[in-house]
């Protein structure tokens, strides 16, 4: 089980400035480590190469809703599908989340310790459907 949700501090300009919560591309990464401070999202260098059933960037997020209700925006996005391992599988630690329209990483979540995925195993990044991945007020 995953930490709590994480902020890249880098993301907050981005988030204010450029990024449209509702019509850009999100996505989901797994990575073995990150930097808070990343600017910039790098597939296959922000996060896990092309190998043992990952593919460099991650997965689609589909939007479910971006709303603001009473000042406060709440961004709920579609969990990713499934990564199953293959041939000698993969090894992460951090499920990051990332706006693939404007190259930034937003967030991440800290599983405690590397985990590693062996052939025909599979993982599943599940995000909150309820309190949405991030709220700002």
């Amino acid at each position: 089980m995953p930490s709590a949700y994480n902020k890249y501090t880098a993301a907050i300009e981005p988030m204010l400035e450029a990024m449209n919560a509702q019509t850009d591309t999100w996505k989901v990464a797994l990575a073995a480590s990150v930097n808070a401070a990343d600017t910039t999202f790098t597939a296959g260098t922000t996060d896990l190469p092309t190998s043992g059933g990952y593919t460099a960037g991650g997965n689609a997020a589909t939007l479910v809703s971006a709303t603001q209700t009473g000042g406060t925006f709440k961004l709920i996005l579609n969990s990713p599908s499934q990564w199953t391992g293959s041939g000698s599988g993969f090894t992460f630690r951090y499920a990051i989340l990332w706006d693939a329209t404007q190259n930034v990483p937003v967030a991440y979540w800290d599983y405690g310790s590397s985990q590693t995925v062996a052939a025909g195993e599979t993982v599943t990044v599940t995000l909150d459907s309820v309190a949405g991945v991030f709220t700002a007020s």
